[in-house]
């Protein structure tokens, strides 16, 4: 029986699918549980091997604290309430004291927080894992702090990244009013009386006078920050940047950066030749700092939730406008512990500059590269205005501006048996308990180091980038140097990095050595640095800005794609082969058929 030409077509259309899909099977065989269609939930694929979740918080909330109950008995009336305690002196005269009072407290708060997930995930194996568990991806934070460790293939990259605005209020009103009378009725001095009283009555000492506290409490904050985790051999590394504020600055010498200057101080106590303790307090004639801004009240301007832009990254925004706030010229450490007497001076003494920033607007851009998982952000701070004028406030002129920033670095040694949690152990001596530390020799071995020094003064970022290191190979990066757009001319100018010996707002902070790890008890270990950007060139006018953060995974995403790419090739070539080798035999077949 001869074949006809379309039997020949059918039969090597067929063989080609077979052979193909044979082929490319076997690529998604590598991972055993992978199913492409598999998706956790609420994640979307938004581009190959990357996942993107997003939740938008809002909540709100009250409270109000009604008056305590008296002790004895006690009634109400026109808002106030009149108790009766009975004390007794130590010549048995009884006496009755009269309290009228009234206490009130209040609060309410506003969270509004924009979290991005971002997932990149070349080979879906963790994806699929994750489809496989139940309600896995309900708790998003839970996904980036605890991942399941035998679901890690290693070329993982967790992003998280959020925006948050918070507003707290409150006030507390207390009013009490004691009125002292004798067996006969009469009104009595109680100073007269209190010296005299019974040790069980002792308690009635404070109830002399009339007492009145009206205290109201704002606060209102907002930032950001961008978090990585990936796993690298048997490790997992957490790297977490912070946004922490604004500051300004006077560059007196003319260097482009905030300079702070700590002097150590020796205590000796009790006065007895021996130094007790060593305090370190900022120089403030050596250093530059001028003020802290301090927000008061804003509003939440627009936001975009992720989405693809015109570039191919996965970008979103969110944006803060007609923020009130001051400039303050916040008290330095040594000055709030220490001497409270300089303290309350400083306090009345100091210049409040209020100002209104039209806008801080923030757009989130990701993007996948041959080495790094990389999120930059473009940054926009409005213009410092009077409240009253409208205009750029003159009393910024010649001043500098500081954004501050501190990033955070945790690692976790993955047992090679899981370890069941246990009760801590304590601490030799410690009777509040505490984690055992591990003897000398098994100890972390691995550093985290970073661009930094000992030094008690601010200190230069070679190149504007912070490179944290391990064995030699970069984890992570935060490149905010570069230059940045100044609003008064449209002109760019550069961005001075600087590493700061301090927390932000004159709390001191040495900056140990960063060869050693810190906390280094049973398989975990972190440290946290502070830096800031500084921008000579401000005057109050608005700058425009783009720092970069960068994670760089032990599998990078040229590897994963290249390997994954390779061997649907792969495929694709023994897929073809196969059809030419079945056509061949078919014409062979055909042939000796003849």
């Amino acid at each position: 029986m001869k074949p006809t030409s379309k039997q020949l077509a059918s039969l090597v259309l067929l063989s080609s699918i077979l052979l193909l899909g044979v082929g490319i099977g076997t690529t998604a065989a590598l991972d055993r549980t992978y199913r492409p269609a598999q998706i956790a939930a609420p994640f979307t694929e938004m581009q190959p091997g990357v996942y993107v979740a997003w939740e938008w918080w809002n909540e709100t909330g009250s409270d109000y604290a009604l008056p305590t109950q008296p002790v004895y008995f006690s009634n109400a009336s026109d808002d106030f309430y009149h108790s009766y305690y009975y004390v007794e002196d130590i010549h048995g005269n009884n006496y009755t004291i009269s309290e009228t009072s009234k206490y009130n407290w209040t609060s309410d708060w506003t969270f509004t927080n924009l979290l991005v997930v971002i997932l990149l995930d070349p080979d879906a194996s963790y994806m699929s894992w994750m489809s496989n568990q139940p309600d896995i991806a309900t708790d998003l934070w839970g996904i980036y702090w605890s991942p399941h460790e035998g679901a890690l293939t290693g070329d993982e990259v967790f992003i998280y990244s959020s925006f948050y605005y918070s507003e707290y209020n409150s006030s507390n009103y207390y009013f009490a009013e004691y009125l002292w009378k004798n067996d006969n009725g009469d009104i009595v001095d109680p100073n007269t009386v209190i010296p005299s009283l019974k040790p069980e009555y002792e308690w009635a000492s404070y109830m002399n006078g009339t007492y009145e506290y009206d205290y109201d409490w704002n606060y209102c904050g907002f930032g950001y920050d961008v978090n990585e985790m990936f796993r690298a051999d048997n490790t997992e590394h957490w790297m977490n940047h912070y946004f922490s504020g604004f500051s300004t600055f006077n560059d007196t010498n003319g260097n482009g950066r905030m300079d702070i200057v700590y002097d150590k101080v020796d205590y000796d106590y009790n006065e007895d030749g021996i130094v007790d303790w060593t305090a370190y307090q900022m120089n403030e004639t050596a250093s530059e700092f001028v003020y802290g801004f301090q927000t008061e009240n804003a509003n939440i301007g627009a936001l975009s939730t992720p989405h693809i832009n015109s570039d191919n990254q996965i970008e979103w925004s969110a944006e803060l406008v007609d923020i009130q706030g001051s400039l303050m010229k916040y008290p330095p450490n040594d000055i709030w512990y220490y001497d409270i007497a300089r303290y309350e001076n400083y306090i009345i003494d100091q210049e409040t500059i209020p100002v209104v920033v039209d806008s801080f607007r923030l757009t989130f851009r990701f993007e996948a590269t041959n080495d790094a998982a990389v999120v930059k952000i473009d940054q926009y701070v409005g213009d410092f205005n009077d409240p009253l004028t409208g205009d750029v406030s003159t009393d910024l002129e010649g001043l500098g501006l500081t954004i501050n920033y501190w990033s955070s670095f945790t690692s976790y040694v993955i047992p090679e048996v899981p370890i069941e949690p246990t009760t801590p152990v304590p601490l030799p001596g410690n009777a509040t308990g505490g984690l055992e530390p591990p003897p000398e020799d098994t100890a972390p071995v691995d550093d985290w180091t970073l661009l930094q020094t000992d030094s008690l003064e601010t200190t230069d970022v070679p190149g504007g980038s912070l490179r944290f290191s391990e064995a030699d190979r970069t984890r992570s990066a935060v490149d905010f140097g570069g230059t940045y757009v100044w609003g008064r001319n449209g002109q760019t100018y550069d961005v001075v990095p600087a590493i700061l010996p301090y927390y932000f707002y004159a709390v001191p902070m040495l900056a140990e050595s960063t060869t050693d790890l810190a906390n280094a008890y049973i398989s975990w270990w972190g440290q946290t640095y502070y830096y800031s950007s500084c921008y000579a060139q401000w005057d109050g006018y608005s700058i425009t800005h783009d720092p970069i953060f960068s994670v760089f995974p032990e599998t990078t995403p040229r590897s994963a794609s290249a390997f994954i790419s390779g061997l649907i090739w792969t495929s694709a070539v023994v897929g073809v082969l196969g059809v030419v080798v079945i056509a061949l035999v078919c014409v062979r077949i055909n042939t000796e058929r003849k």
